[in-house]
């Protein structure tokens, strides 16, 4: 994710309250003493990942898991920009069945680059991470794809929309066949992205990549089940377009709903002649292809939706009221998002701990310029901001000492871009 040019600013105030004014103190975060380890956006940087885990506990120099009991949650955007998407999932999916037999825990949450790559929107994927993905027959599979994309287009009689061959292989490199099949629905990676939630409740604490809107109907579970019926419907419509040779597997989200928005209208001008429609056509179909056309205003990638929404960063300071409700209402005491980076490359929170945000741009480079892996640590009262130079006590919890450090962030609005 890029830094916003309207940055967020803030300003830190630490404030030593005596144990005796417990009127302020913050709820456990956790499960009783259970220790619970949050990391955010990834975006391809294997070694930030890695590292970060590492100076946690959670794995040793060979990237094992020796976190016991811990519970860690990964809170999307393993995918796009970085060389290391594929060794982030690798890592990522080893951990969490080698934390189950350990009695520990692995929630790795679909963020909103996820979900894009889920749909086949792939504009900020690496070169590198389509490379990973080749072997030595992927010549073959872009020549043949090729070669069937100008049989069907020229079947339906479209075969001036297709791109030269030469325009057509430089925007799908090698490796770009098998990555797209491997986070298909039946790919490796495609069945387990889509076994994720979008948001995980511990305790009275809750984990999502992005945020949801204070007005938002209905409770947590209800964010998970609208945003997988969103997702298996695009699978299912785009299972059946497949079959009906209107796209390529392959096909992406772009070419998808160009196609499914043809084939709409087709379907019109048939229906007005009386002229047949063909035996795929049926009024559920149609009413899917609308649905897959529309797709942009779904709750994958409506900008208030679940995936999208920046208001945990963005909102001002007069929509606590509301915010506090709305913990009131989901039976919370605070919600830890990544999504938005902080323009500190630090771990920020604010409304009293109440929000904690926990992008502070891992990739690093130019994507990122200044980022850092970090990981927020949560056992009991305590809260720790942990880094791979140096760990931050931010709440240091009754059990700890007689006083509570308090750290305010105040936030300004910004308008951060596409992340």
């Amino acid at each position: 994710m890029n830094p916003s040019r309207a940055a967020l600013v803030a300003t830190l105030c630490v404030v030593a309250f005596a144990s005796a004014a417990s009127g302020g103190q913050p709820t456990r975060p956790g499960v009783g003493g259970t220790r619970i380890v949050a990391i955010g956006d990834v975006h391809g940087s294997y070694e930030g990942f890695s590292g970060i885990l590492e100076t946690a506990g959670l794995t040793d120099a060979r990237q094992r898991w020796v976190g016991g009991h811990t519970i860690l949650v990964q809170t999307g955007d393993i995918f796009d920009r970085g060389t290391g998407v594929r060794q982030a999932l690798d890592l990522l999916m080893r951990l969490e069945r080698d934390a189950r037999r350990a009695g520990g825990r692995v929630e790795p949450l679909l963020g909103n680059h996820e979900v894009v790559n889920i749909l086949g929107d792939f504009r900020d994927v690496s070169p590198a991470a389509f490379a990973s993905f080749a072997d030595r027959r992927s010549e073959s599979r872009r020549t043949r794809a090729y070669d069937d994309l100008v049989t069907s287009t020229t079947r339906r009689g479209q075969q001036g929309t297709l791109a030269p061959r030469d325009t057509w292989m430089a925007a799908h490199p090698p490796g770009f066949i098998e990555y797209n099949a491997a986070i298909a629905p039946d790919g490796h990676y495609g069945r387990w992205l889509r076994t994720h939630k979008v948001v995980v409740a511990i305790g009275k604490t809750a984990f999502m990549h992005a945020g949801i809107r204070t007005d938002l109907p209905g409770g947590l579970a209800d964010v998970n089940r609208i945003v997988a019926e969103d997702i298996a419907a695009w699978d299912a419509t785009k299972g059946a377009m497949v079959r009906a040779q209107l796209i390529p597997a392959f096909a992406t989200m772009k070419e998808t709903i160009a196609a499914a928005t043809a084939e709409i209208e087709r379907i019109d001008v048939a229906t007005k002649a009386r002229t047949p429609l063909g035996k795929h056509v049926s009024h559920s179909f149609v009413a899917d292809l609308r649905r897959t056309a529309a797709v942009e205003q779904s709750s994958l990638l409506i900008e208030n939706g679940p995936m999208w929404f920046r208001g945990f960063a963005k909102w001002p300071e007069t929509e606590e009221p509301q915010f506090t409700a709305l913990l009131a209402r989901l039976g919370l005491t605070r919600f830890v998002a990544g999504h938005t980076p902080m323009p500190t490359r630090r771990i920020m929170n604010r409304w009293g701990y109440r929000i904690f945000q926990i992008d502070t741009g891992m990739l690093g480079g130019q994507a990122f310029e200044g980022g850092r892996a970090s990981a927020l640590e949560l056992v009991g009262d305590r809260v720790t901001a942990i880094y791979t130079d140096r760990r931050d006590v931010v709440i240091a919890g009754r059990a700890d000492s007689g006083t509570i450090g308090v750290a305010a962030w105040a936030f300004r609005r910004g308008s951060p871009p596409r992340d």
